[in-house]
């Protein structure tokens, strides 16, 4: 069922499309959609800790086989698009060792956003963009205050939505979440990788992905030493 788009629509879930790529022919439609894949996840990494190297690059882990079921393509075409990329200087892999996902790297040309000609506010109030309609000052300040209060809502409503985590895409969890995860266990992300490989490899699903890494982390931790309050004869306590 499709409804039409109206000023109220919202969209939850999207992806960016970089206006860079409608001019490189050297891609196809694929590889172009798979760099959109790529950027949204390494967008993801960018927002928290752990996901940079030595010399601050931001990377991300997407197995062959997880772009391909995300895709709907055969591994083939997932590989021809990823060293189509490659060529095309977009993404950097690095191996990390046998039975290990590779370490992607995801690029942007450097003078991407340096097209447009940036006006000062007070020129966008006088020279308003083709086509665009000239709003009062009055009308401008109620328009903020309502993109204010809409943008807050949001904010608070995108909060409470789950994002996909792991190696295969299929841990999710909530900034919320998260954040508690990343305050209360160091290694956090190691926990969202074994969960994201145990539930590929067994099949089993969880119903809060947070509470399993949460108790996984409890039941991982050494067990307390239990005292000893027993004290010799010439001892006191």
């Amino acid at each position: 069922m499709t409804e039409f788009l109206t000023q109220a629509s919202q969209f939850s879930n999207y992806m960016v499309f970089p206006k860079f790529l409608l001019n490189r022919e050297a891609l196809s439609e694929t590889a172009k959609i798979l760099y959109m894949i790529l950027l949204n996840r390494a967008r993801l990494s960018q927002k928290n800790d752990g996901w940079t190297d030595e010399k601050g690059h931001v990377f991300i882990y997407f197995p062959i086989t997880a772009l391909a079921e995300t895709l709907h393509k055969s591994e083939m075409t997932v590989k021809t698009a990823l060293n189509a990329l490659e060529k095309e200087q977009l993404i950097s892999r690095k191996r990390q060792g046998i039975g290990l996902p590779n370490r992607i790297y995801v690029k942007y040309p450097a003078d991407t956003g340096l097209t447009d000609r940036k006006l000062s506010t007070k020129e966008k109030e006088i020279c308003p963009s083709e086509r665009q309609k000239t709003v009062c000052q009055t009308d401008t300040k109620l328009s903020c205050n309502k993109n204010e209060s809409n943008k807050t809502k949001e904010i608070s409503e995108k909060s409470k939505e789950r994002t996909a985590y792991g190696a295969y895409h299929n841990v999710f969890l909530n900034m919320g979440e998260l954040t508690e995860l990343q305050s209360e266990i160091p290694d956090y992300q190691e926990y969202i990788e074994k969960l994201s490989s145990y539930m590929v490899s067994t099949g089993r699903q969880y119903q809060n992905h947070a509470a399993t890494i949460r108790s996984w982390a409890l039941r991982d931790r050494p067990a307390l030493s239990k005292r000893n309050y027993e004290c010799k004869e010439d001892e006191s306590l």
